[in-house]
Order: C-alpha cells, then structure tokens, then sequence
C-alpha cells in the first residue's frame, strides 16, 4: 500500500472515531499550519502535514492502533499459519478496544471461534472440537518496554486472562474450568498473549465478557458477581491491574440448549467409579464419638483462589468447599481430612453457620 493510500485509510479511521484531543493540541496543531501558509509550495508534503494535522485534531485513535501488531500476525508470531489465516476471515471479530488501569493498558484485539482453527491440537478438542481463540495485547502505560523472555524480570509480574459469562459465578465457569491455556510473545516492549478455551459462541445471548489483569486467580476479590442480576463487575476494591470487555458475540451463534448441557457436565461432573472394591469409610459416622480438642476450634480462612485455609499441629489443610455443604445445611460437622496411621487418627471437620461463617476442628477417634 503506498503512503498516500495509507495515510487515506488512517484519515477515514480518524473521521470516524468520536474521541477528541485537548485544546492546547488543537492550538498546537493550528499554529503550525498557520506557519505552513509561508512556506514554499510543496504540494505532496503540504499534503501530507495537513492529512497528518486532521488526523490528530479530529482522533488519536487510528494512530494508537497502529502501534500493535495484528491478531493475525500475533499468530504468525506463535508460529500458528492456520490460525493467523482464521483471523483474516470474516468469521473473526476485529476490536482493537483499550482499558488503562494501574500502570497497564491491555488492549483486546480480537477474537474467532470454530473448529480446526489451530496447528497446536489437544486432546481436549476430541471432547469439544469448537474453541475460541482472542488476542490481547499487555503494554506499561508510562510506554517503557514489558521485559521479553531474555530478561530474568520475565514473568515476575503475573497476568490472568479470561473469559467470564453473565449469569455464572466467574470463580466456576472461567479460562481454567473451560480447558483453557495460552501462549504468548513480546514484540517492541508489548506482551500478545493468546488465549484459547472452549467456544463461548454458545453464550452469545447471555452475554460474555473477558477479563484481564495482573494477578493468577478468578474469585471474588477480582470480581464482584450480582446474584440477582447475574451481572459480572471489576471489584472496586481490587488493588490489581484489571479490565473488563464486554465481548460483541453475534446473538445469531447462540444455543442455548448446547450451553446448559456443556454448563450441568461442567458443574456437576461424573465423578470416576471407585477403584477398590471395598466400601467406602463414612468418616463423618467414624468420628461420631471422637474427643474434640478444644484449642482446635477455629474459623478457616480463605486464599488468593478461594480455598479454605485450616491450621492444625499436624500441618496446614487447603481445600475447596465446593459440595461439602448442602443448600441450607448449618450446624453439621463434615469430616474434610483425617490424619493418622490407622492407630492414632484425627479427623479435620468443618461446619457452616446460619451466617455462612465455617469452622474448623479437630476430632482424635475414640478408643
């Protein structure tokens, strides 16, 4: 493309964009036009500085998306050719939408969803051949460079990018719980990381968003779920860089009846059949007339992933209380661990409160 034709696009770029610059760019810009008027004539270059002049009086948009590579080239990057040629398909959504927050700016470029989009293959697609694929770039707001592979700063700074879906509580249904992963490479001091997951086509109607930030996990510091509405916000009190993009999926690839199924499989799995023939211990019945010692009682905490935290002298206990408490259920003591050799055992139980508070306690068994 010749520079003319270049500089016509980005003109129509800027035409289009309903941002506008501050005034003392404005006067700025003007007072070197005004210089211009005594120049020689030179018409190609007059041209040039005046399409330049509009461009940045009208929007600074067009010129910010150049600064990022493609979804496509980020592909051709990874080394992914059917990948990158999926993105310059109609197919693929072109967004090029930036949010700044603490000393980040992450930019989603785009996204496709389909079958044997990629070169890279998982097992995972022999279960659920449609994935979804989006680009987000990662760059530092005062413009100094992200460290690259080379530089032992590489990775210190940790980032989490996920889908998440309206009306599903973003610590369930996320980029780790839809067999998802990534890659990534930085090009100029910008971090591309591509992301894959089960498709989200499917959710179209509900709406989905896709979350960036600094950080590892989805729970409910990062996020805030409204129970009523089934709305996903930023936590305001999240001291982590974070964004939240509302994704424009076409309403039209929906299936909703295809979505509550993949949902009640990812919810609700099969557990896998026992391997021993032997009955299973009800521990819960086995500790029922245990000795319950007193300094043990405790209120658990909870971690960065939303796992509950119990200490006892005989280590530290992490694990998710997913299941553990029925619908309602207060007041029961569930046996979560038992430690021992089978002479001298203690059982760790938790229990729920009417307020949602859990303890912890520690059972030695009976005699």
């Amino acid at each position: 493309m010749e520079k003319y034709e270049q500089l016509e696009q980005l003109l129509k770029q800027a035409l289009s964009s309903t941002a506008e610059p501050g005034e003392a760019l404005n006067q700025k810009i003007k007072s070197k036009l005004k210089e211009n008027k005594t120049m020689k004539p030179a018409r190609k270059r007059m041209a040039v500085a005046l399409i330049t002049a509009i461009v940045l009086l009208m929007s600074t948009s067009a010129l910010a998306a150049w600064q990022f590579l493609s979804p496509k080239q980020v592909a051709e990057n990874l080394g992914d050719k059917t990948l990158a040629k999926a993105f310059d398909r109609e197919n693929a959504i072109l967004i090029n939408k930036s949010i700044t927050s603490g000393d980040y700016t992450f930019t989603l470029l785009g996204i496709t969803s389909g079958k044997n989009l990629s070169d890279m293959k998982s097992s995972v697609e022999d279960i659920h051949p449609d994935r979804t694929y989006a680009v987000v770039s990662i760059a530092k707001e005062d413009g100094s460079p992200m460290p690259g592979p080379s530089d032992e700063r590489y990775g210190q700074t940790t980032f989490i990018i996920s889908p998440l879906i309206k009306g599903q509580k973003p610590w369930q249904v996320n980029i780790f719980t839809m067999n998802g992963g990534y890659s990534e490479c930085v090009v100029d001091g910008i971090i591309y990381r591509m992301i894959e997951c089960d498709s989200i086509e499917m959710f179209a109607d509900r709406g989905v968003y896709l979350y960036a930030g600094t950080g590892s996990f989805i729970n409910n510091r990062t996020v805030s779920y409204n129970e009523k509405t089934g709305e996903i916000t930023t936590n305001a009190n999240n001291k982590e860089a974070n964004a939240l993009f509302d994704l424009p999926l076409d309403v039209k690839k929906s299936d909703h009846e295809k979505a509550e199924k993949y949902l009640k499989e990812l919810l609700n799995p099969v557990p896998e059949p026992p391997t021993s023939t032997e009955p299973a211990i009800d521990w819960d019945k086995e500790f029922a007339d245990g000795i319950v010692l007193p300094e043990s009682i405790k209120k658990v905490t909870y971690d960065e992933s939303g796992l509950a935290c119990y200490q006892h002298d005989s280590g530290d206990l992490k694990t998710s209380l997913d299941g553990l408490f029925k619908d309602g259920e207060t007041g029961v003591w569930k046996t979560v661990s038992v430690i021992g050799d089978g002479k001298e055992e203690t059982a760790i139980q938790f229990s729920k409160d009417e307020n949602g508070v859990v303890t912890g306690r520690a059972v030695k068994k009976a005699k």
